[in-house]
């Protein structure tokens, strides 16, 4: 299940906007709010363990598009509508956060003290009918893959040494946590086979709670790859990912992927 929500941003009549480099944590919290006004158990039931946050992985992801964009240190500049991609293979999630995303209730909304949104229009998106044992995919977000190094988690990129094994685990590990969720205990059903098409390496900006309460520091830098790629594997696994994500921090606003037809 998919849809893509456009919003328009009305802070003055410039077609000018910016945001903080950390729009996907923006983003985030926006979701968060979203769900929480709308359904507040159901919201306590997916981001809370009784007094504990609760880290499950998220059967979702997302991704947000600024059109026009420009960095400049810290900030992003961009000109004209957001745009806001949600996918999930989760039924109750999305009707949640769906219905969450056009209550009245929430906006105007402002997403930072100078940037004040409200819903334009919204679509459902079509979902490929039929899928493959091997397709190709590109990025609307970065993808981030890592491995543990001692006390460290390190980037792994398409290009380096054993990535497919240590993309498979992570891939493994995501889906089989999902599908837990839905009382299925079960990973991939069979191994995945990466082929980079055409792949960039990606820097990004990011800023989650914890890290500035165990650092200090504002900003987190994360080492992650976008572009186009070909996966195979079994055609429920690459549903799966197509639907969830693939990844760390999908729940992030990372990871998110597209078919490409």
């Amino acid at each position: 299940m998919r849809a893509k929500f456009i919003f328009k941003v009305i802070e003055n009549q410039s077609e000018g906007h910016s945001l903080p480099v950390y729009y996907r944590t923006i983003f985030m919290s926006f979701l968060k709010s979203a769900l929480s006004l709308y359904d507040k158990d159901y919201f306590n039931r997916i981001y809370w363990w009784g007094e504990k946050k609760n880290k499950w992985q998220k059967p979702f992801v997302f991704s947000v598009n600024l059109p026009n964009m420009n960095f400049q240190d810290d900030t992003v500049f961009f000109r004209g509508d957001i745009m806001l991609n949600i996918s999930t293979s989760d039924y109750e999630f999305f009707v949640n956060m769906y219905n969450s995303l056009l209550n009245n209730r929430l906006y105007p909304c402002h997403l930072t003290e100078n940037c004040k949104i409200e819903l334009k229009r919204m679509y459902l998106v079509r979902e490929p009918e039929q899928f493959r044992s091997t397709m190709m995919f590109k990025t609307f977000a970065p993808i981030l893959i890592e491995k543990k190094e001692g006390n460290k988690k390190v980037p792994v990129l398409p290009y380096d040494e054993g990535f497919e094994d240590i993309f498979n685990e992570v891939v493994d590990f995501g889906i089989r946590n999902i599908r837990l969720l839905r009382g299925q205990n079960k990973g991939l059903q069979k191994r995945l086979t990466f082929r980079p098409i055409n792949i960039q390496k990606i820097v990004v900006k990011h800023r989650i709670s914890e890290f500035v309460e165990t650092t200090g520091k504002d900003i987190m830098f994360l080492t992650g790859f976008s572009g186009l790629f070909e996966l195979s594997g079994d055609p429920e696994d690459l549903k799966e990912l197509y639907q969830n994500g693939i990844g760390f921090r999908r729940g992030q606003g990372f990871g998110f992927v597209e078919v490409v037809r």
